[in-house]
């Protein structure tokens, strides 16, 4: 296992508050929907909307679809792009769930690592 270094944060912490980022405790500890799944329950499904049909209406592959809503797939900017222009919603918020799932994500595989670093 790898222990990674960690910058002296001095009295207050990296943020002005004192707080770090990570889990926060008294939070709802759900874990972020992956845009996948948001983008079939949401806009697919309420839409009688196939994969094939959006893969077609994007002009992207099915495969990267099948792969986005399956949850194997990062959504990119380009996606989220062609997601925002034919769903008429802001690029943006694909990019943020993106950002927030990966975020999760990243916490829970270096969760050892930071409880190693902290001893």
């Amino acid at each position: 296992m790898t222990v990674m270094q960690r910058a002296d944060p001095g009295p207050r912490g990296f943020f002005p508050n004192g707080t770090r980022p990570g889990p926060r405790k008294g939070g709802s500890g759900r874990t972020p929907v992956h845009p996948g799944r948001f983008l079939e329950l949401r806009f697919m499904r309420p839409a009688g909307l196939s994969q094939d049909a959006l893969a077609r209406a994007l002009g992207i592959s099915r495969r990267r679809v099948n792969e986005i809503v399956r949850g194997r797939r990062a959504l990119s900017a380009d996606t989220a792009i062609r997601l925002g222009l034919f769903f008429r919603t802001d690029p943006r918020l694909w990019m943020l769930m993106q950002s927030e799932w990966d975020v999760h994500q990243a916490w829970r595989a270096l969760s050892g690592v930071h409880t190693a670093a902290a001893r």
